[in-house]
């Protein structure tokens, strides 16, 4: 029998909660801009419910780790570290820049994954599918001029939410991520690690 895997998008726009076994997806919910823990919790009970299983019997969570939402991160983070510690379950937190350019799908060109920073500014990183995302340049924060440029001169590819609409048609929107996270995590051992629920990946560092 396949393993089931849980995994938690709450730090994108588009919140969502999948289950499946990496290269399956089974159930799956989205949650326009609700990042609460009860909307979250009630999600999950639905996508495990609709797997056919019960949460205990899951074999693992995997949780996007940022850049993105600074109350969405620590909602999502929280939550699988509760699971974790609660039931005993592996969990997995995967970077959302590498999850963005593994929705893009498969392609030759370079993929530009971006999560909005504001003030006109991206969190953003290139990538090369290979077919799992390998990095291809440090990430860092450009402006939407400085990334429209990149994507014009050099004919990479470009996703991020949001950046559809300042890019036209250089950029993809993208699909809910919690598909893809299961995905990566399911092909690279080492985001299980529970140390990494405590080293979310911030655009910005936040206010103290």
């Amino acid at each position: 029998m396949p393993p089931l895997y849980l995994a938690l998008d709450t730090a994108s726009p588009l919140v969502s909660v999948a289950a499946g076994d990496g290269e399956r997806l089974v159930a799956e919910r989205t949650l326009a801009l609700e990042r609460s823990s009860e909307g979250l919790l009630t999600a999950i009970e639905g996508v495990v419910g609709e797997a056919g299983a019960a949460v205990a019997e899951l074999d693992g969570v995997v949780v996007l780790r940022g850049p993105g939402s600074f109350t969405g991160l620590r909602v999502g983070l929280a939550t699988a570290l509760g699971l974790h510690q609660a039931l005993d379950l592996p969990v997995a937190a995967v970077p959302s820049l590498a999850v963005l350019a593994l929705a893009a799908g498969p392609g030759r060109q370079p993929v530009l994954a971006a999560v909005d920073a504001l003030r006109d500014q991206w969190y953003a990183q290139l990538f090369r599918l290979d077919p799992l995302p390998v990095p291809a340049g440090e990430a860092g924060l450009r402006s939407t001029a400085e990334l429209a440029a990149d994507v014009e001169s050099h004919g990479w590819r470009a996703i991020g939410f949001g950046l559809d609409q300042r890019l036209g048609g250089g950029a993809s929107r993208p699909p809910p991520l919690a598909r893809s996270a299961l995905a990566l995590a399911a092909a690279v051992p080492e985001l299980w690690d529970p140390a990494l629920l405590t080293r979310p990946i911030y655009a910005r560092p936040p206010a103290v």
